[in-house]
């Protein structure tokens, strides 16, 4: 089948956009980790609709979460705006959930199992998010090597 010329020469009306889950990037301030607020990181997925990206961002976000087991928590507790209510909440988790009673407020890690579930605890203990859902043009052409951070010294989890 041909494609008529005014079709060939004009972008269509009826362009979808596409949202791109991005990787957020985080930066050590030699006290904690914090998001980057403009770097796109890593290109994770992909997705024509803005429920499907949203759904697909929030088991993302449980994943790196699952994926920070055994790490040192204040990491990412240390910049909390309400760090003292956040370790509170932390405190009652992690005694309530692990059978863990946290005995320093400035070092204590992530435990050693995350299930799902937990995840979803400490990313809203935490108010934290690990990817960030950018919309783009259909006829945008991305190339992932274009959202390396290395080149900013940034971390991605």
């Amino acid at each position: 089948m041909q494609v008529p010329p005014y079709l060939s020469t004009h972008p269509t009306p009826f362009t979808m956009p596409k949202f791109v889950i991005h990787k957020k990037g985080f930066f050590y301030t030699d006290e904690a980790f914090e998001a980057h607020p403009e770097a796109k990181g890593s290109i994770v997925n992909t997705f024509g609709s803005l429920d499907t990206a949203t759904a697909a961002k929030a088991a993302y976000d449980v994943a790196s979460m699952q994926n920070l087991k055994g790490t040192n928590a204040i990491d990412f507790l240390f910049s909390h705006k309400n760090y003292d209510g956040a370790f509170q909440q932390l405190e009652a988790f992690y005694k309530k959930d692990f059978g863990i009673t946290l005995t320093d407020k400035y070092y204590f890690n992530f435990p050693p199992h995350i299930s799902r579930d937990q995840a979803k605890v400490f990313l809203s203990i935490l108010e934290i998010s690990f990817h960030d859902i950018v919309e783009y043009p259909d006829d945008a052409v991305l190339n992932p090597d274009d959202f390396k951070l290395d080149h900013m010294e940034l971390g991605e989890f």
